[in-house]
């Protein structure tokens, strides 16, 4: 879809009252409206009226840890929250301890902060942390 420009719509009550994803509650008529994302260095909130905005299909993650050393880029089943179901997966070195997660299929919300966690089949491989 076509990305509008943004427009101010409204002030926010603090940055750290708001989650990727949050409905209710935004103070903003004229919605229902989507917190997608939080520019900290801006001290903006990024709200939209359509939910697919909320998907991303990739994510970067740091503080990774691996239960055995892993060659990158590997295939993997991906997990970013703890109710969801596994998605389909290609894991990246980006340099550093950060890697980068590309979903074969858009996924809801990678939410900073969040774990994600890496398996093959059931052996878990590892995980770490939604930057």
């Amino acid at each position: 879809g076509c990305r509008t420009s943004p427009k101010i719509l409204g002030e926010h009550q603090g940055l750290w009252f708001y989650t990727i994803g949050q409905r209710k509650g935004i103070g903003l008529s004229g919605g229902p409206y989507f917190v997608v994302a939080k520019d900290l260095k801006n001290n903006n909130l990024i709200v939209s009226k359509n939910q697919k905005d909320l998907e991303g299909k990739e994510l970067i993650a740091q503080n990774v840890n691996w239960i055995c050393p892993q060659k990158l880029p590997i295939e993997a089943d991906v997990k970013i929250r703890y109710k969801s179901n596994f998605a389909k997966a290609k894991i990246f070195k980006t340099g550093g301890q950060r890697i980068k997660v590309v979903f074969q299929k858009p996924q809801k919300a990678p939410t900073p902060g969040q774990s994600v966690v890496f398996y093959k089949g059931e052996e878990l491989l590892g995980g770490g942390v939604i930057n």
